[in-house]
């Protein structure tokens, strides 16, 4: 099914909302500080917003409930997904240089920052208490994110991240039927990742059910149940036709329950952005 066009969700040229942020929040200095630490790509996304339409991708369709048709979003529930998907990049660059939610709070609430736009218009339609609630928890989320995420800087680092995070699947107790389903689903995306170089690689639903040797029903269900919300896989992005869906390993936690997935808007992608991104 043909996709919508991924426009930029701001321009320098859109209106901006009528909501002017207290001045400790917007304090020029602390907001160009802010701004110092953070590699050259972020802090354009912060000033300038998604001007190249990167985090535009899925935000205007939805897979549905059978897990192979695509149905297009809503023009407001797509800029609406399209806007968290660029706070939560934001999220994920300040938690990554080591800043607080304070900062993120002032870079996204200053006014002339088109990459915070998301964050004031919710300020605008339901009161800055709501916004203050919103971008706790996108922090939140990002700062989980950030911390079970491997930084790689060369691909020998990259095959040495692999081998210590498949040492720690092997290690971890997989209890029961589909926890041992699980592992195995594990496995098949640690030989694509070794393949690619990297947590990063790309592997359709067929290729990882037949790698693991079980159903692609069988896979959603266990991705969903226990892979996505312990923390072990995140798909980024959900192939179409020839296109395979990509796919990031990360440092899971057997003890981490769905709940803590709930942090975030349920199936949005949000991982950290690469370097040089």
């Amino acid at each position: 099914m043909p996709h919508p066009t991924a426009h930029p969700h701001y321009s320098p040229s859109a209106s901006r909302p009528d909501f002017s942020p207290p001045e400790a929040v917007t304090g020029s200095n602390t907001t160009l500080q802010g701004l110092a630490s953070l590699p050259r790509p972020a802090a354009d996304l912060v000033l300038l917003g998604d001007l190249t339409g990167l985090y535009a991708a899925g935000s205007y369709s939805r897979l549905g409930p059978d897990g192979r048709t695509v149905t297009l979003r809503g023009d407001r529930q797509g800029i609406s997904e399209h806007g968290h998907r660029i706070t939560a990049a934001i999220a994920c660059h300040v938690a990554r240089a080591g800043g607080s939610v304070e900062q993120l709070t002032r870079l996204l609430l200053h006014p002339d920052h088109e990459g915070g736009r998301h964050a004031r218009h919710i300020a605008l339609r339901s009161g800055q208490a709501r916004a203050l609630d919103y971008i706790h928890r996108v922090w939140a989320s990002a700062v989980q994110t950030v911390s079970t995420s491997m930084v790689l800087g060369s691909r020998d680092h990259a095959y040495e991240a692999l081998a210590a995070l498949r040492d720690r699947i092997e290690t971890t107790p997989w209890r029961g039927e589909r926890a041992r389903t699980a592992l195995r689903v594990l496995r098949a995306h640690l030989n694509f990742a070794e393949t690619a170089g990297g947590p990063l690689h790309h592997a359709s639903e067929r290729q990882a059910a037949e790698e693991a040797g079980i159903s692609r029903t069988t896979l959603r269900v266990v991705y969903e149940t226990v892979l996505r919300p312990q923390g072990w896989l995140r798909r980024l992005r959900v192939g179409h036709g020839r296109e395979g869906s990509t796919w990031y390993l990360a440092l899971g936690s057997p003890h981490r329950h769905a709940g803590t997935a709930a942090l975030s808007r349920s199936r949005t992608t949000q991982y950290p952005p690469r370097a040089g991104t």
